[in-house]
């Protein structure tokens, strides 16, 4: 069912140095997007949400593997961050699994109990589909090749 892993998002502070950081590991920039409002902010459970979305590509990788950062705008203040589930905090964001096919992973799921955390969307060619891992953590799937309605 799981092909490989996809991407990993981390909310930073200072992007520009999350950047240098992981340059020093082979990733390069690939895609920045700002994000106010919109649909990926609905999907994110963040209808407001306002952040710069930088994508860092994995060069060379035998299977595309990206580090997503998220600098948020304004930088979050104290927020208690009561469930893991809460997208909003520093650091871990969520994990992301490639498929091949996000309906029949998305059946699976929920058929052994599993709690979707979004619809489906389409965004950068891919469609998207978040659920609660273990612990209450935030994972997505992925299945490459879908529509662009990066609204």
């Amino acid at each position: 069912m799981i092909l490989n892993p996809d991407h990993v998002t981390i909310a930073v502070v200072d992007a520009g140095a999350a950047i240098e950081f992981f340059a020093l590991l082979g990733f390069r920039k690939d895609h920045v997007a700002t994000i106010d409002g919109g649909l990926p902010a609905r999907y994110m459970g963040m209808p407001g949400m306002k952040a710069q979305h930088i994508t860092l590509a994995l060069e060379g990788a035998a299977y595309p593997f990206e580090i997503q950062l998220l600098e948020f705008e304004p930088i979050p203040g104290t927020d208690p961050g009561a469930h893991p589930t809460n997208l909003r905090k520093r650091g871990f964001n969520h994990l992301a699994f490639r498929v091949d096919d996000i309906e029949a992973a998305t059946a699976h799921l929920v058929a052994n109990g599993v709690t979707m955390l979004s619809d489906e969307m389409d965004y950068i060619s891919r469609k998207l589909r978040l659920f609660e891992g273990p612990e209450g953590i935030t994972l997505e799937l992925v299945q490459r090749g879908g529509s662009d309605a990066s609204g």
